[in-house]
């Protein structure tokens, strides 16, 4: 404006100047026609430099709002101020609520991804880097199938694209890891008549609800043929009696304390499982103390002692004073599962020992035997329902399959970890950590 404003002073300068020139140092006949053929040429070149601009201008602005109706110089430009005015808010306005578009799409749970009309990649929010594992910066600006390797999903993008159909799918992906996600891609500006500006996918990552899918159905099997085994041997026993088992006496004991087993194993699986239920539910009611585990440790020793002796195992303990924050009851209960299963998996004239180390704010307590050991490949498997080394054994010996993952439900509600470390025919050791207790 200020570079306007000079030009348009200099130029009545230059307008002017000669007149004054003229008049006093050039008095000559014939000077009045060379003044004005001086005013006509620059006044025809000031004419093309400043108002020309501004009609052009009040033209244009005309045909473009209803709101600048032909009007005087001073008014038009008072209406271009107020029109740029209305224009800026405008705007702001707009680029306000692309900020508060952006902001929601990059906070979504789901996955957002958009093409250009192009086909290439221009938007790409937080919850698609992480379903797709992929950093944004170097996906943008690339197509589709340069950026996934499943043809299924690029194919989807073009077809989208091309059509200008809504699709939805269910893909399964491989790459980099096994995951199923759903898509649901529309395109955007696909009306009659309205050019193709490109598509938009909404992306759900399913996975986890597959494989809790896949556990539910795991998990009914396996409750069925847990519950299957004992009541047929139950229905099986039973029936030999009714059928005449009864004459024999020695036989009908031994029938009836078969059945005895059983029905108190189907007992403990019934009871372990809705154990198992309620901690998986999360309404089991944690009341933290002060916690010792040296007298829970000798508590649970004392009750499991028979089996102890039976078995001639040394049993050992090697822990402090200190105490753990915890709930005494869900400590026991962990301590119980882990103790039996060692006596269990140990061979006679063994041993099981019960220790403590220290790890910063928490406390390890490690309960090692010189047991059977487990196999490398069953390590990552070992606190899954229902899940057995050797399922004869395991059955030959009462287990019912739950313990160990009660075992980590427990643990992880006291905000613990458990894992083990194990060695075929070494024994193995389950760690499990508990809080400190804190005077404050």
């Amino acid at each position: 404006m200020r570079r306007l404003q000079t030009q348009f002073v200099l130029g009545l300068i230059i307008f002017i100047m000669p007149v004054i020139v003229f008049r006093l140092f050039w008095i000559r006949p014939g000077i009045a026609i060379l003044m004005i053929l001086w005013f006509i040429t620059v006044g025809y070149f000031l004419r093309r430099l400043f108002v020309c601009p501004i009609r052009d201008l009040q033209n244009y602005f005309q045909g473009k709002s209803s709101e600048l109706i032909p009007c005087g110089c001073k008014e038009f430009i008072v209406a271009i101020r107020n029109h740029q005015e209305h224009l800026e808010n405008r705007v702001n306005r707009e680029v306000k609520e692309r900020k508060n578009v952006e902001s929601i799409l990059f906070s979504m749970v789901e996955g957002v991804v958009a093409t250009d009309s192009t086909g290439k990649l221009s938007f790409i929010n937080p919850a698609a880097e992480r379903i797709f594992k992929l950093e944004r910066a170097s996906a943008l600006g690339r197509f589709p199938r340069e950026v996934w390797r499943e043809f299924e999903l690029a194919e989807l993008f073009h077809q989208v694209f091309v059509t200008g159909k809504t699709q939805t799918r269910e893909i399964q992906m491989e790459h980099p890891s096994k995951r199923y996600i759903k898509l649901e891609v529309i395109p955007i500006g696909s009306a009659e008549g309205e050019e193709m500006q490109g598509v938009l996918a909404m992306v759900r990552d399913l996975t986890r609800l597959r494989r809790l899918e896949t556990m539910r159905t795991e998990f009914v099997a396996n409750v069925s043929h847990e519950l299957r085994t004992p009541i047929t041997s139950i229905k099986g026993f039973v029936e030999t009696i009714l059928d005449g088992g009864l004459e024999n006496k020695e036989a009908t004991k031994r029938f009836l304390t078969i059945i005895y087993q059983e029905t108190d194993r189907l007992n403990r699986l019934i009871g372990d499982l809705l154990d198992l239920s309620h901690l998986e539910s999360e309404q089991v009611e944690i009341k933290k103390t002060r916690t010792f585990m040296a007298p829970l440790v000798e508590e649970v020793r004392q009750t499991l002692q028979g089996r102890i002796s039976e078995k001639n195992l040394t049993f050992s303990v090697e822990l402090g004073p200190s105490a753990v924050w915890a709930d005494e009851d869900q400590v026991r209960e962990i301590l119980v599962n882990l103790i039996d299963n060692a006596i269990k998996y140990t061979p006679a004239d063994g041993c099981i020992t019960v220790k403590e180390k220290e790890r910063g704010s928490m406390k390890e307590f490690i309960i090692s035997d010189t047991g059977y050991g487990i196999p490398p490949e069953s390590l990552p498997r070992i606190f899954e329902r229902f899940y057995r080394v050797d399922k004869a054994r395991s059955r030959e010996m009462g287990g019912t399959g739950l313990g160990l993952s009660i075992v980590k439900h427990l643990v992880e509600n006291l905000d613990g970890k458990v894992w083990v470390k194990s060695k075929v025919g070494k024994g193995s050791a389950f760690h499990f950590t508990l809080p400190k207790y804190k005077e404050d």
